[in-house]
């Protein structure tokens, strides 16, 4: 029975061995035609290939991205600070009258021209005119009886204290006489300097009082515009800085000068004034005529200029256009990263990157990619 056994077991061991031998051949098998299909597959996928650069090259209905293009400019650069301001003369006041009364007089018209110290209107002065001409008699009288006793005294006739009182009661009278023209003076209202009388306010027979004004006069000879300007142009914003000023009202622009800068700093919005003087301009310009002022902060006669609406900008934050390249007769975009500059109505100075003498693509430029073959058209 044991050799039975052993018999069985020895060929139970013999069938094993013989299977797993045959299962070694069969994966070598498949590994080796694998290899042999991959070689065919590669082969055949290297002939498609070239059928299709043949084809691409062969095939005229292949759309390519169409793109314009542009030289790239070396010409003067500006920056301008854009900020408003309002047109200021060298005299633009209310005048009030000194005393209470009814206006009798107006002696000018609005619109006329006036030295300072001419008679704009009079007030009513009549009960100070006639204590006035009380005072004068009493005046004449008082000096004809100083002179009498000045003589009287010189001559050592009468007493000291007689001359002494005639000469008392003449300078109370002169000066009485000085307070009293000085009061009526103040019920005329005279021009305060050279200027033209913009408006007249009240009639004649009305009312007048130090409360209410009487008339404006402005004086057009000195005419400019005070602005304020960030502190951070402190350094690039000086006296003799070139300034445009656009009137809207005008619809018209005129070039100017700063001609003063401010030496404080406010602290409330972090500005500092500048003066610009508009005498040189002839124009209509009146009294808070507003502005829109671009004062220059920067300037180079020869910079590297794109248009700002070019510029692009990858994930790690670099500025970068394409530029047209030649490659093998066939225009291509090439990617050049850029180092810009202040930009300003949509051109942007180039600071490295450009040299100058590029074509750049223009249109178009923001659906092609590096290396993309392109087509060139006419801008209409």
């Amino acid at each position: 029975m044991k050799k039975i056994i052993a018999l069985v077991s020895i060929s139970v061991i013999i069938a094993s061995c013989g299977s797993h031998s045959d299962m070694n051949v069969d994966v070598m098998n498949l590994q080796q035609k694998k290899d042999s299909l991959k070689s065919v597959y590669n082969d055949i996928a290297n002939q498609i290939a070239q059928i299709d650069e043949q084809l691409k090259a062969m095939d005229t209905t292949i759309q390519l991205p169409l793109v314009t293009t542009q030289m790239v400019s070396i010409k003067p650069f500006s920056h301008f600070v854009e900020v408003q301001g309002n047109v200021e003369t060298g005299g633009n006041a209310l005048v009030y009258p000194e005393a209470n009364g009814t206006i009798t007089q107006i002696a000018t018209r609005e619109g006329n021209k006036v030295t300072k110290g001419d008679v704009i209107l009079r007030i009513d002065a009549g009960m100070l005119q006639s204590t006035l001409k009380e005072v004068e008699t009493q005046s004449d009288l008082a000096n004809q009886i100083f002179e009498k006793q000045e003589r009287l005294w010189k001559d050592k006739i009468g007493s000291e204290i007689d001359y002494l009182q005639a000469k008392t009661n003449k300078e109370a009278l002169d000066q009485k006489l000085k307070t009293l023209r000085e009061q009526i003076d103040m019920y005329t209202v005279k021009a305060p300097f050279t200027g033209v009388i913009d408006e007249i306010i009240p009639k004649i027979g009305e009312a007048a009082n130090p409360m209410m004004p009487v008339a404006r006069i402005i004086n057009y000879d000195d005419k400019y515009i005070k602005a304020d300007i960030s502190e951070d142009y402190v350094t690039n914003i000086s006296e003799g800085s070139l300034a445009k000023v656009f009137f809207s009202s005008l619809n018209k622009e005129y070039e100017a000068k700063v001609d003063r800068t401010g030496d404080y700093i406010n602290p409330n919005n972090r500005t500092f004034k500048i003066h610009i003087s508009l005498n040189d301009i002839d124009a209509p310009l009146k009294p808070n005529l507003l502005a829109d002022v671009r004062v220059q902060d920067f300037k180079n006669d020869s910079a590297v200029v794109i248009p700002s609406s070019i510029i692009q900008q990858d994930r790690t934050g670099n500025d970068y256009i394409y530029l047209l390249e030649d490659n093998n007769g066939k225009k291509v975009a090439k990617k050049a990263i850029l180092k810009t500059g202040l930009s300003y109505k949509n051109e942007t100075i180039v600071l490295s990157g450009l040299k100058g003498n590029e074509q750049y693509i223009d249109k178009g430029a923001r659906s092609i990619q590096t290396g993309d073959e392109v087509e060139i058209i006419s801008e209409k």
